[in-house]
């Protein structure tokens, strides 16, 4: 038995990850807003992330061997990684994270 990581295993273009998530129900895991201290949580809600899924364009999305998604959106101060877990009616924000540069993996 494998441990599954966060290793991107396939590039996706934005066109392909609209895909995957058209239509869907957009749902936010308690788990996205775990790490978040109290007052970070006033900061961001879960209409934010959503919203960030429905209007913008990833700069970049992956497939990551945990099956997940690792999708980068442009901010003014870097970017906003939203890890994603795709189903057949939903998708679900499973985390996020704010990260200085987009990741450089040859794909």
């Amino acid at each position: 038995m494998g441990v599954y990581t966060t290793k991107p295993v396939r590039k996706l273009s934005p066109e392909e990850f609209k895909y995957l998530h058209q239509g869907k129900q957009i749902e936010v895991a308690d788990h996205a807003f775990f790490h978040l201290s109290t007052k970070q949580r006033k900061i961001f809600n879960e209409e934010d992330l959503i919203n960030i899924i429905k209007r913008e364009t990833p700069r970049k999305v992956y497939l990551q061997e945990n099956g997940r998604f690792g999708a980068y959106y442009r901010k003014s101060d870097g970017y906003r990684k939203i890890i994603i877990e795709v189903h057949d009616k939903m998708i679900v924000l499973v985390s996020f994270m704010d990260v200085t540069e987009l990741p450089r993996y040859g794909l």
